[in-house]
């Protein structure tokens, strides 16, 4: 029978808690089960699956008829046009439920009378489609359920736009299999399927500066000119990236789709190992985009045919890659054990050269008639080999340096627990940016704790000044902040104003690290993301649920990009409580809407009352030997709480604690001083 046995879900943890012990009874008519606070009633005539929590209905399997007909069985199998099994699920959905999830999606965040399709797809550089390159089957409801469906086949989901009190997920299989779980808050049912999925490790503090890149630095003189340049201006940066261009050949030119044959480009980057230690020595960390795709008639390629490493098709030949033209391009098989670590060394050899951390970009193309080695074919596994990829360029990495993040384009079930994604081919204009903040905001409530844009969007005309510096404000608010794109993306491009423009947000970025870091414990405890939906804080506030254009960096810094060309005037809302301009220091009550002006030198950012913010006191130019750096505890008004957490350079967490005296008890090995930035 086809597709009767599903695969089982390797990319997720063992860790799915159990917090009480069920008990079970049955009933005449029904199975009830108990947990806590929990209990499940499964109704044999009509089937139907209902929990409660504390006795109020939060999920329900729908049994809704109209003229005796079901409108949205609650649960079964329909044929498809090819005479094969599909198994759905549908579910009541009440009036005032709101819906987050299903991965980086470029549409509303709130996912209430949308229809969408989890299955990673190169976007092709839009964002203006329900084409999405991470695929994450979880959906979260403000009712207090998730759901996480353990299947990396495609995936369809319609919340309420069929019909409007019911949702329907249904998957091209015969079986459907996951996870309800539940929780009070959004934060409470991302920490349960994190929990799930796995939490990322703390980052290393220096991946949170600025990243350089382009696509692409073509050779040695023009990288090193980049990094002078920016030092010279004093512009803060962290990392360069080298992208496409890094190897010897450049395949696309000949197959439409990126390759990587392991061979570098000595003639463009010579002697990389003295290359990358100068960087190091220069507090510069190099990254590298990465490609799991093997071009044939190269080494590489025929190493892999030879020991069988490359997946199959199921009529017995090659799987390949194909792009506007038949070609032969080559799958590593990461279900095979040996290939996998026969890949992963070919990376690991790499690294060696002083590269600190990858970019792995594709693996959305992975054809449906393919055979793998673990036995499933490419309708199977085509989401799911996104995890063994970014798994084994994590392994690779920490195998080499202990880094924590890879700078990841694709995203599934569990990839989350590898720090880092990206947007990735974005549209580069003012709806492109609108519509990126919006896929951020999405993906955070899947597992992806930390994100970034390319910032200025990497497809498209060069942008304009106003574009580059309203993009470069967001993106040095975002959780991870990186230039990159396919025209220059350096600021001295775009003007004398925008090198002032940003090296102002560079700094603010830098000043931040601290709390950001603060932050970053929570993605590693509870599975977090930095960059908030302002439902994550404000959950029962019914007017955030709709605002797409305005996120939380971390719990109390409330960021209103700017994303019209011309703007002059920027309404926000301001959730409850009480809000302070962080430019004029003005303070706003919560719960209102207000109109800024705005110029081109900045774009609003709140601070919530309460707040406690640790900053850097010194202006710092890179992120590495802050060790002893002096710290400020930053309090807006009336503290909200009196103790917090440091982060050292090494990623050891410090305790500290706000006295009577408004002195600090920590032993944190940086001076650290409390500052009042307004009346208590």
């Amino acid at each position: 029978m086809e597709g009767a046995f599903e695969m089982e879900p390797f990319y997720l943890t063992e860790k799915a808690a159990v917090r009480n012990v069920p008990s079970f009874n049955r009933e005449a008519d029904k199975f009830v089960i108990t947990s806590g606070k929990l209990t499940i009633n499964i109704a044999k005539e009509p089937f139907r699956i209902e929990i409660k929590n504390e006795n109020k209905v939060i999920f329900s399997t729908s049994i809704k008829k109209i003229s005796r007909q079901y409108v949205t069985p609650g649960l079964g199998h329909r044929i498809d046009a090819n005479g094969y099994r599909e198994a759905f699920l549908s579910w009541d959905v009440a009036n005032d439920e709101k819906f987050y999830g299903l991965g980086e999606k470029f549409s509303s965040v709130e996912k209430s009378a949308t229809r969408s399709t989890s299955y990673a797809m190169d976007a092709c550089a839009t964002n203006t489609t329900d084409l999405a390159y991470k695929a994450h089957p979880i959906l979260l409801s403000t009712n207090g359920y998730g759901l996480l469906l353990t299947t990396a086949k495609r995936t369809h989901w319609d919340i309420g736009d069929f019909c409007f009190v019911s949702g329907t997920v249904l998957v091209e299989g015969p079986v459907l299999r996951g996870h309800i779980f539940v929780g009070d808050t959004l934060k409470d049912l991302i920490a349960e399927e994190t929990e799930m999925q796995g939490h990322s490790e703390m980052i290393e503090p220096w991946t949170l500066g600025v990243w350089y890149s382009r696509c692409a630095y073509m050779n040695k003189e023009e990288l090193y000119g980049v990094k002078d340049k920016l030092r010279e201006l004093e512009l803060p940066f962290d990392v360069l990236n080298i992208d496409v261009h890094w190897g010897k050949n450049y395949w696309y030119e000949k197959f439409w789709v990126d390759c990587c044959d392991f061979e570098w480009g000595e003639d463009k980057f010579p002697e990389p190992t003295k290359m990358f230690a100068e960087m190091m020595e220069q507090n510069v960390a190099c990254s590298l985009w990465m490609n799991p795709y093997l071009p044939p008639g190269t080494a590489v390629y025929e190493e892999a045919v030879e020991k069988g490493y490359l997946v199959k098709t199921t009529e017995g030949g090659l799987a390949h890659i194909k792009r506007r033209q038949v070609s032969e391009i080559g799958i590593p098989d990461l279900t095979n054990p040996e290939a996998y670590n026969w890949w992963k060394e070919k990376v690991k050899d790499l690294l060696r050269l002083g590269i600190r951390v990858l970019k792995p970009d594709y693996t959305d193309r992975i054809p449906e008639d393919a055979l793998f080695f673990n036995g499933y074919t490419g309708k199977d596994m085509h989401n799911a080999y996104i995890y063994l990829y970014i798994k084994a360029c994590y392994d690779a990495t920490q195998e080499i340096h202990g880094t924590s993040l890879v700078w990841k384009r694709p995203g599934f079930l569990g990839t989350g627990k590898f720090a880092g994604t990206w947007s990735g081919d974005v549209e580069s204009s003012f709806e492109g940016l609108k519509y990126t903040i919006r896929g951020g905001l999405s993906v955070g409530f899947t597992g992806e704790g930390y994100w970034s844009s390319d910032i200025a969007g990497f497809k498209g005309e060069k942008p304009s000044p106003e574009l580059y510096i309203r993009w470069s404000q967001v993106g040095m608010l975002c959780s991870l902040a990186r230039y990159h794109g396919t025209t220059e993306r350096e600021p001295w491009f775009y003007g004398e104003q925008a090198v002032n423009i940003v090296r102002d947000y560079s700094e603010l970025r830098y000043s931040l690290v601290p709390y950001m870091l603060e932050m970053a414990t929570e993605a590693e405890d509870r599975g977090l993301p930095m960059m908030r939906h302002l439902a994550l804080e404000f959950q029962n506030d019914a007017f955030v649920h709709a605002i797409d254009d305005e996120f939380l960096l971390g719990e109390d810094i409330l960021v209103a990009p700017i994303l019209e060309a011309g703007a002059t005037k920027r309404d926000i809302y301001l959730p409850a409580g009480a809000w302070y301009d962080r430019k004029t220091g003005e303070r706003y009550p919560g719960r209102s809407t207000i109109t800024v002006d705005v110029t081109l030198e900045d774009i609003p950012i709140f601070i919530r009352e309460g707040a406690v913010i640790p900053q850097f006191k010194r202006k710092l130019q890179h992120l590495k030997d802050f060790e002893t750096e002096a710290v400020e505890i930053c309090v807006y008004g009336k503290a909200k709480k009196m103790q917090g957490t440091l982060v050292s350079e090494n990623r050891v967490r410090y305790a500290y604690t706000i006295l009577a005296d408004d002195s600090i008890s920590t032993d944190y090995p940086g001076e650290v001083t409390l500052r009042q930035m307004y009346e208590a």
